[in-house]
């Protein structure tokens, strides 16, 4: 895998990132085009650039993506050239003692304003277009104020391509910087049947978006595009097995869509969509329904900090544990890989739905996605109800784009 990595390097779109002089340079890219390879590169050859007083800045969406990702991209990169480094695991800091000197600071997206008080030389953003719009302008301006470390400072992004927003509007619309964009394809390192993959899985618009690596417009697209009336049934006869529910948090309404196992279909045979209401009585309402059963939840997990029940002290998450139900999951995932997640299943005819579930079939058949790749939100009574189905699909159909491989 190192070997393959250090091959990987040789590719064009790769090395006019990692030697560009531009302030603002842009990789943008499909899955595997070799993104994360050119970060790391590009971040060494800057460390030497500033001749042992570099301070390299690198941003990731979630800390858990930092740590499993960048930091062992990192790592990996350190130990095949034996180049020296201490890595400060509580500090997230990777710092480098030999020939090559300088630090590399790692930093999640979750929290900008904790991006104070320091200074770097240099910064690289990953995965940019990940996150909404309105942080992605936050972060923009707090990163280029703490870029006073040197005159020359660069600010670089590396990024798969989501619809019209902040990196769009940077390289394209406003015009600054160097863009640079690259295809899956392009990487002839990558294993045959993996691109292969990525093409029986995506339709004329994601191939566009994550293959070619173009910016895309999808405004006014449907958010599950994949959902037909093939993926409807007309009856179901429950078994005695787990009961499994998605569930959204709000007051009103709250929302849920129940489901059974059978093999590897998932069948969607009940929904409650409740006005005013709150985590406690959405619990009662499904024992009423479903006594004496074994239930699993797949929630939103911004649940496991806030609550909708007046109950002081329990947590969302707390409440449907104390009403006897397990809960899968620890974070909820992005947005994009909860809908390709849908959209994949439903492709697939992998989950079905009972055609007397309303709510839910009017959600997927009319939530769409603004210009920016985001779910629009604007009509109130919508989304809520596919929301919940969408943690439960991500949890029980579990698909993983890969897009981390390189």
């Amino acid at each position: 895998m190192k070997k393959l990595k250090a091959k990987i390097l040789t590719l064009p779109a790769q090395i006019r990132f990692i030697k560009s002089e531009n302030k603002y340079p842009f990789f943008v890219g499909g899955y595997g085009s070799g993104k994360s390879q050119a970060l790391t590169m590009r971040t060494i050859d800057l460390l030497k650039r500033r001749d042992g007083k570099g301070l390299v800045l690198v941003g990731a969406p979630t800390y858990a993506l930092v740590r499993d990702v960048n930091v062992i991209d990192f790592e990996e990169y350190l130990s095949h050239y034996k180049i020296p480094y201490k890595y400060k695991r509580t500090e997230n800091k990777i710092k480098l003692t030999g020939t090559i000197k300088g630090e590399v600071w790692f930093r999640s997206y979750d929290k900008p304003e904790k991006w104070v008080g320091f200074e770097a030389t240099d910064a690289i953003l990953d995965e940019f277009d990940i996150i909404k719009i309105n942080k992605q302008k936050e972060l923009w301006v707090k990163v280029l104020a703490r870029l006073r470390k040197c005159n020359d400072a660069t600010c670089g992004i590396t990024t798969t391509p989501e619809g019209f927003k902040y990196t769009y509007e940077l390289a394209v619309v406003r015009g600054i910087g160097e863009l640079i964009q690259a295809k899956t394809p392009d990487n002839v390192f990558l294993p045959e049947d993996y691109i292969d993959s990525l093409y029986e899985q995506y339709d004329e618009l994601l191939v566009k978006q994550y293959i070619n690596g173009e910016f895309v417009n999808i405004n006014g697209h449907s958010a599950y595009y994949s959902f037909s009336r093939e993926n409807l049934i007309d009856e179901y006869k429950q078994h005695n097995g787990e009961i499994f529910i998605g569930m959204d948090f709000n007051i009103d309404p709250m929302t849920c869509v129940i489901a059974q196992m059978n093999k590897d279909k998932l069948i969607v045979f009940d929904e409650l969509y409740l006005k005013n209401c709150n985590t406690e009585r959405m619990c009662e309402k499904i024992k009423e329904l479903y006594p004496d059963r074994d239930i699993v939840v797949c929630p939103d997990m911004t649940g496991i900090k806030r609550t909708t029940s007046a109950t002081v002290g329990y947590t969302d998450i707390k409440i449907l544990q104390k009403h006897g139900f397990r809960i899968k999951g620890k974070r909820n995932p992005f947005v994009r890989d909860r809908l390709n997640t849908v959209n994949n299943a439903l492709s697939k005819n992998n989950v079905v739905i009972l055609d007397t579930l309303t709510r839910l079939i009017r959600d997927l058949e009319q939530v769409v996605l603004t210009e920016y790749g985001e779910i629009d939100k604007s009509n109130m009574d919508l989304t809520h109800i596919s929301d919940a189905f969408g943690y439960l699909v991500f949890k029980q159909l579990p698909y993983t784009s890969n897009k981390w491989v390189i």
